[in-house]
């Protein structure tokens, strides 16, 4: 076992000992954010962070699965395949191939790895992979050559980059200038009404590389910032499943719904002052948050949503829930939230 601090030891330094041992092992990171890298024989097989997007919700950006399969495959997950990464529960019931699984892995453990190796302070903890802890994906990735991507990224981020609520339209004739791929994919994106982070979420590439192409494409002229503004409604999301929270953040967001994402009750009732059209609840104690909610100013006219399996029994009428239910249907929950549009501040 390996515990320091990065002051102590370079988390990127730390993967390439791992790398050339060919160290099967868990690598912890805890700071600002929380993240984890696995390894098997030296290669990387899974990486994220927390606050960070799940594997599920980039094979739905992607376009892989829908919203309803992932949620479907995490309760199998859990209730049946314990210790079986979820990409590879998906392969194995023929929803996606193995193309579909690599190119999905590769943007997650490259944004997780950028997103790490962007941080100053934390400790690292680095323990052996226990043998029979995890069902190996079939693919795993080259250590230096993630490394080197992901340090890419990081210069690229930190070059510039736009604000997640711009609005950008397009201001020029793209076809004069050389753009690459993922540029004309977010060009394409653009309607001067989107603000930047749906773009990036609809878009399937890592947010903060979105953000750093809008910024190279404004500094070129080719974008400009719009002036007449609609204003999306604000929607908090408190969630006891990370999946779920990730998916209504990737959903709402790509809908152009603003949506902010609570930690907790306490965190929940602070984000209240912003005074959010909806509030969408979800765990076992979100019934308790719902009265806690309904109990401040800022809460008594917001929609409150539940999701759960079932409606809200007779004993919650008072406290005026709609109900979302499991599992979420991108339509359903689009079609319930669309009356927050309607005099959206």
């Amino acid at each position: 076992m390996i515990r320091a601090s990065l002051v102590e030891l370079d988390l990127g330094e730390l993967l390439k000992a791992l790398s050339v041992g060919r160290k099967s092992a868990v690598v912890s990171f805890q700071g600002r954010i929380y993240g984890r890298v696995h390894l098997l024989g030296g290669r990387i097989l899974y990486a994220r962070t927390e606050p960070g997007p799940h594997l599920g919700e980039y094979l739905v950006r992607l376009g892989h699965l829908t919203l309803e399969e992932v949620q479907t495959l995490v309760e199998r997950q859990g209730r049946e395949n314990p210790g079986t990464p979820l990409g590879a529960l998906a392969l194995e019931l023929g929803l996606i191939g193995e193309e579909e699984l690599l190119e999905a892995l590769k943007a997650q453990v490259l944004e997780a790895l950028a997103t790490l190796l962007g941080e100053k302070e934390g400790e690292v903890l680095a323990e052996p992979l226990e043998e029979g802890s995890q069902v190996a994906l079939p693919q795993t990735l080259d250590t230096d050559w993630a490394l080197m991507e992901a340090a890419r990224l990081l210069d690229e981020w930190r070059r510039g980059q736009v604000d997640p609520d711009e609005v950008l339209h397009l201001a020029e004739d793209p076809t004069r200038h050389p753009l690459s791929p993922e540029a004309w994919a977010v060009l394409e994106l653009l309607d001067g009404v989107r603000r930047a982070r749906s773009v990036a979420l609809l878009s399937g590439l890592p947010e903060e590389g979105v953000y750093h192409l809008l910024h190279e494409l404004k500094s070129r002229g080719l974008v400009r910032p719009s002036t007449l503004l609609a204003e999306d409604p604000l929607v908090v999301v408190l969630a006891e499943s990370g999946v779920v929270r990730r998916l209504l953040l990737y959903l709402l967001e790509a809908h152009r719904f603003r949506v902010l994402l609570a930690k907790d009750q306490e965190g929940l009732l602070r984000l209240l002052k912003e005074r959010p059209k909806g509030v969408i609840l979800q765990g076992e104690r979100a019934l308790e948050a719902a009265r806690r909610v309904r109990a401040t100013l800022e809460g008594r006219l917001a929609s409150i949503y539940l999701v759960s399996d079932t409606p809200p029994g007779l004993l919650a009428r008072p406290l005026r829930l709609l109900h979302l239910p499991k599992p979420l249907r991108a339509q359903e929950v689009l079609k319930a939230l669309e009356p927050l549009r309607q005099g959206a501040r």
